[in-house]
């Protein structure tokens, strides 16, 4: 019997064949359906509107990615609308509560 740990929970599980414990698979999986679908809808979606939009967080994101199933497209160097960024910094970290901070001692 051989185990591993979680890339996402850093949890220790049996091998399953995957790199994410069964309950950051399931995680995983509806996140992945989620940016999926925000990103057909919107194609030109930054990845700060994703985050904003599906509460999804940049380090599922990043699994996504090292999984294959997304990836990063490099976009036209852009001015940045101010407002535009304070918008979507705001709302996401309206949704700081999903976050937490680890004490390390």
């Amino acid at each position: 019997m051989s185990y591993m740990v979680c890339k996402r929970c850093s949890k220790m599980f049996q091998r399953n064949g995957r790199l994410y414990c069964d309950d950051c698979f399931e995680i995983i999986e509806k996140e992945h359906d989620l940016v999926i679908e925000y990103v057909r809808k919107y194609p030109d979606a930054t990845i700060l509107d994703i985050i904003a939009a599906t509460g999804v967080t940049l380090k599922s994101i990043d699994c996504l990615v090292e999984e294959g199933f997304v990836s990063y497209v490099d976009n036209k160097i852009q001015e940045i609308d101010e407002e535009r960024l304070a918008e979507v910094m705001d709302k996401i970290l309206s949704k700081r509560s999903r976050f937490h901070l680890q004490n390390k001692k």
